[in-house]
């Protein structure tokens, strides 16, 4: 049995002999508002696929004065709408923002987390 284990293992190796743990991360995404924004006290962002891309956001994740830090699940999608909300949850501001990710661990053979940074322009005053 143990025979059987070693060699399944060896084969998901591949080729040169690296073998992928047989894990998960998340992506971060971060939100910033840009240095013209009017103070935003209470409020929040909502981040959604312009495209679809199989992704649950958090609804709502809270400003922590002009940054939200959010957590994806593995997909590095190419773009997302982001929609500044007023602690009344209206819409302060919206902007479809095309995604640069970096990835910040793992590898390039088995992948790893990534991050990516969207500033949203202050609305028209």
């Amino acid at each position: 049995m143990l025979l059987g284990a070693a060699l399944a293992l060896a084969g998901c190796a591949g080729e040169g002999g690296v073998a992928c743990p047989a894990i998960g991360w998340s992506n971060g995404l971060t939100v910033e508002l840009a240095e013209d924004w009017p103070a935003v006290d209470g409020g929040s962002v909502r981040i959604e696929c312009s495209s679809p891309c199989g992704a649950a956001y958090p609804a709502g994740t809270p400003l922590t004065g002009t940054t939200a830090a959010v957590q994806v699940d593995m997909t590095t999608p190419d773009s997302v709408v982001v929609t500044v909300l007023a602690a009344d949850e209206t819409e302060v501001a919206e902007v479809d923002a095309a995604l640069d990710w970096v990835r910040v661990g793992g590898s390039e053979r088995c992948g790893g987390p990534s991050e990516a940074t969207v500033t949203v322009p202050a609305p028209p005053a």
